[in-house]
């Protein structure tokens, strides 16, 4: 896979620590630049700009698809991938939205196809450094 010249900057918010760190870990490696985010809370009180969120939808507080909804009325067209460890979200987050729902524990290569899907193909190259 060849690596793109523009850094996309994706967001992950989730609030289990070391699932937003492990993924913030993979991601980087291939490039990206990634913002981690505890809570729905803490993402919309900071709206940091990005090119795509990777949310948790069981978020405890404002969950991820309130987050989403709350950020779409905004206006802002931002692309979601969402992650969940239960079936019953994943299954009410596909008939609420047409962004991909992967399951937990994410697969690396689903979690990458996802975002290369909703940000029109942008494909990386995992870094040597």
């Amino acid at each position: 896979m060849a690596e793109n010249t523009a850094k996309l900057t994706l967001v992950v918010v989730d609030d289990d620590t070391d699932i937003r760190r492990a993924v913030g870990r993979s991601l980087r490696s291939y490039g990206y630049e990634v913002r981690l985010f505890e809570s729905g809370e803490a993402y919309l009180s900071q709206r940091c700009d990005a090119d795509c969120a990777i949310v948790d939808i069981g978020l405890p507080g404002v969950s991820g698809l309130e987050m989403a909804a709350q950020i779409r009325q905004t206006g802002c067209a931002m692309p979601i991938v969402f992650i969940t460890a239960h079936d019953d979200l994943a299954e009410r987050a596909m008939r609420q939205t047409p962004m991909p729902v992967l399951k937990k524990p994410v697969d690396e290569d689903d979690l990458l196809g996802a975002i290369a899907q909703v940000t029109g193909g942008h494909t990386w190259a995992r870094s040597t450094s």
